[in-house]
């Protein structure tokens, strides 16, 4: 059972998610509040959720530096960004700010529970506009000295892309028509050699070495 809280200002829209989410069989929606600090109350009460939906625009402490907080006190939970914006400055700091997955509030019903499903198993889902918002970042200096220190593969490079785009294991492996078995050592050989032990660092070192 995926145990889900869901933090969203929007009555109509935060009742319809719960209601979403409790329609499938794997997931538990644990709570559903509309302020950032009610979310932080409701974790105190009943304990951490395997990952939050969360707003960014909220009243009170906004989504980014709650997700900020959170990964500081919890950093085993999963935060999955569900908002409008599509802004730059908005994806960027929410990825800084240690979120796994960015998702767009027109995204179907359907891909969200799928998205959420494979947030669970190790995915990082983002929105197809938001990863291009993400891909022109990190090609838009290329000039940082050190972003060829690392010594990738040609293979490793496109297993890094499969990452940045938030496909699962199981999407990389039929990407490019090798076991996920592979593909878990080809991901584990990159964290080592970037010497991150998480998605979340692993996207900020790519932000911040501009690697493509």
């Amino acid at each position: 059972m995926i145990r889900v809280m869901i933090c969203e200002d929007v009555q109509d829209v935060r009742e319809g998610l719960r209601y979403l989410l409790n329609m499938d069989l794997e997931i538990e929606v644990v709570d559903a509040v509309p302020t950032a600090e009610k979310l932080f109350l409701t974790m105190e009460k009943h304990g951490a959720p395997n990952i939050i939906l969360m707003d960014i625009v909220l009243p009170g402490m906004d989504g980014i530096e709650a997700t900020k907080k959170l990964k500081g006190r919890y950093p085993e939970v999963d935060v999955l960004i569900l908002t409008i914006f599509e802004e730059e400055e908005k994806i960027l700091s929410a990825i800084q700010a240690g979120a796994t997955g960015y998702i767009l509030k027109n995204t179907r019903p359907g891909e969200l529970i799928a998205q959420i499903k494979a947030l669970h198993c190790g995915g990082s889902p983002i929105s197809p506009n938001v990863a291009r918002v993400l891909l022109h970042e990190f090609q838009r200096e290329k000039g940082h000295n050190g972003r060829d220190e690392y010594n990738l593969t040609p293979r490793e490079k496109e297993i890094m892309q499969g990452i940045i785009k938030g496909y699962t294991y199981r999407e990389i492996a039929e990407e490019y028509n090798i076991a996920s078995s592979t593909v878990k050592k080809h991901i584990l050989h990159i964290y080592k050699k970037l010497n991150v032990t998480s998605k979340v660092e692993f996207i900020k070192k790519v932000m911040d070495w501009n690697l493509h």
